[in-house]
C-alpha cells in the first residue's frame, strides 16, 4: 500500500492528456447535481470523517497518544489492537497507512469534477478498486481482531463501518466507467 500511490500517478501520465477545464471542474465540483458527482460526494464525507477517526489511532501509533479510551465493557481494548503485531505488519503502522487511503478516497472521488466537467472514467474505475479493496482489507482486521486478538477497537470498527458504506455508492461508477474503458 505504502507504494500504491507512485503507480497511480505514473498509470495517470501515461493516458492521453486530459483536457481540462479548470473553470468548469471548479463549478461542477462545487454545485454539480449528477448522481455520480453526489455519490461520490457521499464517499468523500465519509472518508473525511474516517481521517479524524484513524487520526486518533495513528497518534496513538506513533507514542503521541499513550492511551486510547474506550467504552465501557471488557471486549473493547483500543491499546491493544492498535498495539499489535498485526498492525504494524507492513512495517509501518496500519493507521497511517489508512490515512492515505480515505486520502485518496477524496482525491479520487474529486479529480476531474463531472463528465461535464470532463472527468475521466479511469478516476471512477481507481475509486470503485481503492475503496473496494479497503472494504475487503477490513473484513480482515474485523476477523483478525475478533478471533485472534479476542478484543474489539471501536475507532477500528468505525473505520470498517465507514469502508463497508462507501462500496455501493463507488461501484456503480466504477463498473460503467470500466465498460467504457475496455469499450
Amino acid at each position: 500500500m505504502n507504494n500504491f500511490l507512485p503507480y497511480v500517478l505514473l498509470f495517470l501520465n501515461q493516458l492521453k492528456p486530459l483536457s481540462m477545464n479548470i473553470d468548469a471542474i471548479r463549478k461542477q465540483l462545487r454545485s454539480g447535481k449528477s448522481p455520480s458527482l453526489q455519490r461520490r460526494r457521499k464517499i468523500a464525507l465519509l472518508s473525511a470523517i474516517g481521517l479524524v477517526d484513524f487520526s486518533m489511532i495513528s497518534l496513538y501509533q506513533v507514542g503521541v497518544i499513550k492511551h486510547m479510551p474506550d467504552p465501557p465493557g471488557k471486549i473493547f481494548d483500543s491499546d491493544k489492537a492498535n498495539g499489535s503485531h498485526k498492525a504494524y505488519a507492513a512495517g509501518v503502522p496500519d493507521g497511517p497507512i489508512t490515512l492515505v487511503a480515505f486520502g485518496m478516497n477524496i482525491l479520487l472521488a474529486s479529480a476531474g469534477g463531472s463528465r461535464k466537467s470532463g472527468r475521466h472514467p479511469i478516476f471512477d474505475v481507481l475509486l470503485g478498486a481503492l475503496v473496494t479493496g479497503t472494504a475487503l482489507g477490513s473484513i480482515n482486521y474485523m476477523y483478525n481482531m475478533i478471533t485472534v486478538q479476542e478484543k474489539a477497537c471501536p475507532y477500528c470498527m468505525v473505520g470498517a463501518l465507514l469502508n463497508f458504506v462507501m462500496v455501493p455508492y463507488a461501484l456503480p461508477d466504477a463498473k460503467n466507467s470500466l465498460k467504457k474503458l475496455l469499450g
